[in-house]
């Protein structure tokens, strides 16, 4: 009898958020910038929309740019790895898992719209574990 797989969403410890921006993303060691559309994002990662492949496991840099509630653009960086990636028509679907969570001190500007947006919306706590109270 065959074991059977656990899926990959159920593992996630952090909710994702629908998220209007973009990425301008830098693949490390490499000459490749790439500007992509964010599709979600939470604080532990993020989905965007790619018009180029990115190879698995490739060590990126991601500008993201986003407009806050007061109507400023913003742009905060984050380091990641690209953890998988899906062809979906002209496009790739992308998965990029930050090195570290994102946090009010090294992401000051996105933190606090994230969590402008979690207050003002009544969404889920970013933690998906409902003993930890973050926010």
């Amino acid at each position: 009898m065959g074991k059977k797989r656990r899926s990959y969403f159920s593992n996630r410890k952090w909710y994702r958020y629908h998220f209007f921006g973009t990425a301008f993303i830098e693949v490390l060691k490499e000459n490749s910038k790439i500007d992509a559309t964010i599709a979600d994002i939470s604080f532990s990662g993020m989905g965007i929309y790619s018009p180029v492949p990115i190879n698995k496991g490739k060590k990126v840099m991601v500008k993201i740019s986003f407009i806050n509630i007061s109507g400023k653009t913003c742009e905060d960086d984050v380091k990641g790895r690209i953890d998988w990636q899906r062809k979906f028509g002209n496009t790739y679907l992308v998965g990029i898992f930050f090195d570290e969570e994102l946090n009010l001190i090294k992401q000051p500007l996105l933190f606090k719209h994230l969590t402008e947006l979690i207050d003002r919306y009544n969404w889920p706590q970013p933690y998906k574990d409902r003993r930890i109270a973050m926010l």
